[in-house]
C-alpha cells in the first residue's frame, strides 16, 4: 500500500467523510488499488451515514443494481431520496427511475416525471432523455411532443445517442417540430457514430431514399452493413436486397443468401419469403422446392401476405409440398383478407369455379372486386361473366361483403403500423 494511500485510509477511520469518498471512488474504479465494489460501497455507506450527499448518491444506485452490495431496493430508494431531496441530480434521475418502475417505491408516474424534471432542469442527460419519452408517451404527465423534442434535443446536444435517435425521429416525422429531413439525418449520423444500430440502420435509409442527404447507394450500404453486424435484423434483411439488386455493391446472390439467413435466425419474415424465392429460382443456391417451401412456410405463418400467397401455390401444383387444392385455398385466403391482390384475384376464381372451395358466385364476385379495386387489371373479363350469373339483389350482397373484407384487413394494417413504432 503506498504512503498516500496509507495516509487516506487513516484519514478514513477516523470518521474523516472527504477521505472516505475518495478511497470508495478509488476502489470503485481501480484507481491505484484493486477495484474492489465491496470496499467502495463500505466506504460510501460510512460517508453517506454522516450525510454525504454524493455518497448517498452513489451508494444508492449500488443497491439499486446490486454492485458490491446485495440488490435491495428499498435502501436503493432511502438513500437516493436522501440524495435527491438535497438537489443532487443523478440521485433524482435514479429515484425517478424507482418511481417509474415501482423498485422500492410505490409505482408512481407522476412522482417519476417530477424527479426527472428536477434532475433534467440542473442538466442530467440521461433525466432529459426519460422526461422526454414521459412527455412523447403521455406518462405522468399530458403528452406533448414539442416538450419532448426540446428535452429530446438538449440530451442529444450533450451526446446521449438515444436521445439523439429519437430527436432525429421526431424531426424525421414532425412530432412537435416541423418535418426537417436534414436534421433528422444529422441526429441520426450523430448517434450512427456512436455505434448504434438502429440509428446507422435509419441513416442508410435516408441515404438510401437521399432524404436529408444526396441519395448514396454506397454509403447507404455501409451504414446497413455496421447495422447488421451488430445483428440488427432489417439492417441484414436490407443487406441482402442490395446484393440482389446490385445496389451500392456488385451483384451477388450467394452474399444475398447470407444476409438473408441472417435475418432469418431473427425470425424476420420478410427474409424467409426472399430465401424461399432464392431456393425457388436457384439463385445463390441450388434450386429446392422443399427448402423453398419450408421458407415460405415460415414466413407465411409469420402472417407476410406474399409468402401466404406464394405457399398456396405451391399447394396447387404440388411443388415442394404434396398437391392439396383446399389447403392453396385457405393461404390464398389469409393473404387476400390481408389485401394482397394476387391472392385476391386467385381467391375469386376459386370461388367460382368451386376448386378447393365450394363454389360461390357471391363471394367469388366479392374477392373479384377487391382485386379490381388493388389495381389488378386481370380481373374485368371474370367480373363480367359473373355479373351475368347474379341478380341485382345479389351483386348488392356481394359489394356489401367486399365492403367488410375491405375494412377488415385496413383494420389489421392500422394495428400493424400502431405497433411497428
Amino acid at each position: 500500500m503506498s504512503v498516500q494511500l496509507s495516509a487516506l485510509t487513516e484519514e478514513a477511520n477516523l470518521g474523516d467523510v472527504d477521505a472516505q469518498f475518495q478511497l470508495a471512488e478509488l476502489y470503485e474504479n481501480g484507481f491505484g488499488v484493486p477495484l474492489d465494489q465491496g470496499q467502495a460501497a463500505y466506504w460510501y455507506r460510512k460517508a453517506a451515514d454522516q450525510d454525504a450527499t454524493k455518497a448517498q448518491s452513489r451508494l444508492g444506485q449500488m443497491y439499486l443494481r446490486g454492485i458490491g452490495v446485495p440488490e435491495d431496493h428499498n435502501q436503493a430508494a432511502t438513500w437516493l431520496q436522501k440524495s435527491a431531496e438535497k438537489g443532487e441530480a443523478t440521485a433524482q434521475a435514479n429515484l425517478a427511475w424507482c418511481y417509474q418502475h415501482g423498485l422500492g417505491v410505490d409505482k408512481d408516474f407522476k412522482q417519476a416525471f417530477e424527479w426527472y424534471l428536477k434532475s433534467a432542469e440542473s442538466g442530467h442527460a440521461g433525466a432529459r432523455y426519460n422526461l422526454a419519452y414521459m412527455y412523447s408517451n403521455g406518462v405522468g404527465t399530458e403528452q406533448d411532443y414539442s416538450e419532448a423534442v426540446k428535452w429530446y434535443l438538449r440530451a442529444a446536444e450533450q451526446g446521449h445517442m438515444k436521445a439523439q435517435l429519437n430527436v432525429g425521429l421526431m424531426f424525421a416525422r414532425g412530432q412537435g417540430t416541423e418535418i426537417n429531413e436534414k436534421e433528422a439525418a444529422h441526429w441520426y449520423q450523430e448517434a450512427a457514430n456512436q455505434g448504434y444500430a438502429k440509428a446507422q440502420y435509419n441513416l442508410a435509409l435516408m441515404y438510401g431514399g437521399g432524404l436529408g442527404v444526396s441519395q448514396d447507394d454506397e454509403a447507404a450500404f455501409k451504414w446497413h452493413q455496421l447495422a447488421a453486424k451488430q445483428g440488427y435484423a432489417r439492417a441484414q434483411f436490407n443487406m441482402g436486397l442490395f446484393y440482389v439488386n446490385g445496389l451500392g455493391v456488385a451483384q451477388d446472390y450467394d452474399e444475398a443468401a447470407k444476409c438473408f439467413e441472417l435475418a432469418s435466425k431473427q425470425s424476420y419474415v420478410k427474409a424467409n419469403y426472399q430465401l424461399g424465392k432464392l431456393h425457388a429460382f436457384g439463385l445463390g443456391v441450388p434450386v429446392n422446392e422443399i427448402e423453398a417451401a419450408k421458407y415460405y412456410r415460415l414466413a407465411a405463418e409469420g402472417g407476410y401476405n406474399k409468402a401466404q400467397y406464394r405457399l398456396g401455390y405451391l399447394y396447387l401444383n404440388g411443388q415442394g409440398v404434396a398437391k392439396d387444392e383446399t389447403e392453396a385455398c385457405l393461404w390464398f385466403e389469409r393473404s387476400a383478407k390481408q389485401g394482397y391482390q394476387k391472392a385476391q384475384h386467385m381467391l375469386g376464381v376459386r370461388y367460382a369455379k368451386g376448386l378447393g372451395v365450394e363454389k360461390d358466385y357471391k363471394r367469388a364476385y366479392a374477392w373479384l372486386l377487391l382485386a379490381d379495386e388493388n389495381g389488378d387489371d386481370n380481373v374485368n373479363e371474370a367480373l363480367t361473366r359473373l355479373r351475368e350469373k347474379l341478380s341485382d339483389g345479389q351483386r348488392a350482397e356481394a359489394e356489401v361483403l367486399a365492403s367488410e373484407y375491405s375494412q377488415a384487413y385496413d383494420r389489421e394494417r392500422g394495428r400493424n403500423i400502431v405497433g411497428s413504432h
